[in-house]
């Protein structure tokens, strides 16, 4: 082995130790991304021998986060080729971890390979493993179960395949890549086909008309069969094989500009050019910060460009990132993690992962040949590029620690009760997994701690399915753990269901500081009114629930009704009562939601009523503003 490739070794036994540690330590209960929780659901059937998780009755109550109810099990939102390789690890290892650290050190390793079938020099190769194994974008992916870092490796070994066919004029390589390609595509079509694209138009372009048919038998050998596969899984997730999961829940979840939402009852998000523009810029931004050396190696890169120190095919690659760019223009997903959600300042901008293969690759190039020509200046260089990292990489540590402290705290109060637990979570939008990943189950739902979704009526037949389990509800302040600056309040109570020929709740509501007004709103059987209630003070009100209706009682003023009911009430009308507050800052600016509570009620046959309704708080952690509605049986 030369010295360039042993130092890789380093780099890659480093990188991989790096992930076990972080994920171990940084992510016990994942980050706040909650497409992890997904993957790990999707592991964990798969390594149980399924394809899809099951449902069981009263599937909404229990389901994962974005996945939609088909046939008697649930549909993920992404296909299985990222979730197979963390299953596999899951079957072989018990855990996740280890797959982790050996994709983190496949991810340098092959890195290392890609530069030398691009550069022509291990020593450059050698370098760009080295400033990809030192970003902190990819130091915190590593352990993470997502798909950007599985599907860099692939990129890479597509352009490894491709070049080595080309070099050796052997098949294999270039089947290799096909496959690697498939299994790309399968995971991020739309990426791949930016990214690659241009890689492989200047390998079909580049020979005779016979060459040409070789090449793209060879590839197509290798693509077949993950594209067969993915046909396949598409006709059982989708019923139509050229269908993806992606957007069965939610249609509006897609490419190109206009309205769009992440799911059913998602308010419309209207997405145009200058909210594009805005995110990728954003995203730009970032990457300027969580690449190693970040603006520094741009530079470099773009020096390596200008000096013509780069080939045929690192310009394809090149071309392939300036494409993935622009294409990120008209994917909404990328400005809701950037504006919306604002999950890139704390992992980072995973959409643009990508772009670090020619970036380390460019900027190896760059730096060497600095380095050569001026070595105090390439050694400087180099010194500022690990200050800016480490830099960033301390203080994305310090903040996911934030986040993972509020969910240990949240873990640790709902496992503290004893016994079998089962905990109705009040969660809006109505999955679980979200909007921490310590509300979620296994495949099988067989753990001392079952979840399910509070979803008003549903809670009877959640609650009789599982007599032997003690009941409670869970509730999160409003955007809980979305940043450092949002609240991390939570409160655990118990549940009972009341039964009566009536039933008296009371009502307990805290208006935020600083409100200039508010008012609470009460939705039942279809009629929804708005009580003003004192901003200055806690107010407390009492509903009677009857099989007459719901009447509030002791708020003072006279409620003004927003909505009559449009449809008869029946015996299959919800009749579970919907309460949420609002309240208009002092500082100016309009109407803002804060709070809302569900209370489930069930009309017996109009002889009376049951509800299930708290009956005593058993615990409470995080700090900020708590759930400002309180319900009690009164």
């Amino acid at each position: 082995m030369s010295v360039p490739g042993r130092t890789v070794v380093v780099a890659a036994l480093l990188s991989a130790v790096a992930a076990i540690v972080i994920n171990r330590y940084l992510f016990p209960y994942l980050s706040i991304n909650n497409d992890e929780a997904l993957y790990r659901l999707q592991a964990q059937t798969l390594a149980g021998g399924h394809l899809f998780p099951p449902a069981p009755r009263s599937a909404a109550s229990y389901a994962p986060w974005l996945a939609a109810v088909v046939d008697g099990h649930y549909v993920l939102k992404y296909t299985p080729v990222v979730a197979g390789l963390y299953a596999l690890s899951l079957v072989l290892t018990g855990g996740t971890a280890v797959g982790l650290g050996l994709l983190a050190a496949a991810a340098v390793g092959v890195t290392y390979h890609a530069g030398i079938e691009l550069l022509d020099d291990r020593r450059v190769a050698a370098v760009a493993a080295w400033l990809l194994a030192l970003s902190p974008l990819i130091i915190l992916h590593s352990a993470l179960l997502l798909s950007y870092l599985p599907v860099l490796v692939l990129y890479e070994c597509v352009l490894v395949g491709l070049l080595r066919g080309l070099r050796t004029r052997r098949g294999a390589p270039l089947a290799a890549a096909g496959l690697a390609m498939g299994l790309a595509a399968a995971v991020r079509p739309y990426d791949t086909v930016l990214m690659l694209g241009p890689c492989v138009l200047w390998a079909v372009s580049r020979g005779a008309r016979g060459r040409r048919r070789w090449l793209l038998r060879w590839l197509g050998a290798g693509l077949a069969v993950p594209i067969a596969a993915l046909l396949g899984y598409n006709s059982m997730a989708t019923g139509n094989p050229f269908r993806l999961p992606f957007a069965l829940l939610e249609p509006d979840d897609k490419l190109g500009f206009g309205d769009r939402r992440l799911f059913p009852g998602d308010p419309p998000h209207r997405f145009g050019l200058a909210e594009g523009l805005t995110s990728i810029g954003d995203h730009l931004w970032f990457l300027g910060l969580w690449a190693f050396g970040g603006v520094f190696l741009a530079a470099l890169s773009v020096a390596a460009v200008i000096r013509r120190r780069l080939s045929a095919a690192a310009l394809a690659l090149g071309a392939g990132a300036v494409l993935l760019i622009l294409g990120y223009i008209v994917f909404w997903g990328a400005w809701n993690a950037a504006e919306l959600w604002g999950g890139i300042r704390y992992i980072g901008p995973f959409y643009l992962m990508p772009i670090l293969i020619p970036l380390v690759l460019f900027g190896a190039r760059g730096l060497v040949d600095l380095t050569v020509a001026r070595p105090r200046i390439g050694g400087l260089t180099a010194a500022a590029c690990f200050g800016l990292s480490v830099v960033v990489i301390v203080f994305a540590v310090g903040d996911n620690m934030s986040f993972t402290r509020r969910d240990r705290n949240l873990a640790n109060m709902v496992a503290v009760q004893p016994g079998r637990v089962l905990v109705m979570v009040s969660a809006d939008p109505a999955f679980l997994m979200h909007p921490t990943s310590v509300v979620a189950n296994p495949p099988g739902m067989d753990t001392r701690i079952l979840y399910a979704v509070s979803r008003g009526r549903a809670d009877f037949t959640v609650l009789a399915d599982h007599p032997d389990r003690s009941a409670y509800l869970l509730r999160l302040a409003e955007g809980y753990n979305r940043t450092l600056a949002s609240s991390s309040a939570a409160r655990l109570e118990r549940l009972r269901v009341v039964d009566g020929p009536s039933v008296g709740v009371v009502v307990r509501a805290s208006v935020p500081p600083g409100a200039r007004s508010a008012r609470l709103e009460m939705t039942a059987d279809g009629r929804r009114v708005s009580y003003p209630v004192d901003p200055s003070h806690s107010v407390t009100g009492k509903i009677t629930v009857s099989p007459d209706g719901v009447t509030m009682a002791g708020l003072g003023s006279a409620p003004t009704v927003i909505a009559a009911p449009t449809a008869q009430v029946s015996a299959a009308t919800d009749h579970s009562v919907i309460l949420a507050l609002f309240y208009t800052p002092s500082a100016g600016g309009g109407e803002r939601f804060f709070d809302r509570q569900d209370l489930p009620v069930r009309v017996d046959g109009g002889a009376g009523v049951s509800v299930v309704a708290p009956d005593g708080q058993v615990g409470a952690v995080g700090s900020g503003l708590a759930p400002a509605i309180r319900l009690s049986v009164g």
